[in-house]
């Protein structure tokens, strides 16, 4: 089984390398599902290309999704699900990297 740390794709056992290396934060989240739904997420580690975000395992995402993050400024990206095991997610931003 791949480590917790390594980006899987979803029906692949195959680890995706990470163009930077992922900073250990916690930051409040949004997870954009519509106008009127959001999910409340934790981003727990962070780079310009990806995130790895905690949210409760019963909810389903799409494939794509817009992620407003609260940090020291709020900012929202596009991103991508990579992989999934239990409360985690890992997830590379698309278009411009994030700061």
């Amino acid at each position: 089984m791949a480590d917790a740390q390594d980006a899987v794709l979803p029906n692949s056992a195959i680890p995706i390398a990470r163009a930077s290396k992922r900073h250990r934060v916690v930051q409040q989240g949004r997870i954009v599902l519509g106008p009127e739904r959001l999910i409340a997420c934790t981003v727990r580690d962070l780079s310009p290309q990806g995130a790895k975000i905690r949210i409760a395992p019963e909810h389903v995402l799409p494939e794509t999704f817009p992620l407003v993050i609260a940090a020291h400024d709020l900012r929202t990206v596009t991103a991508r699900l990579c992989w999934r095991r239990g409360d985690f997610i890992g997830v590379t931003f698309e278009g411009e990297p994030a700061a």
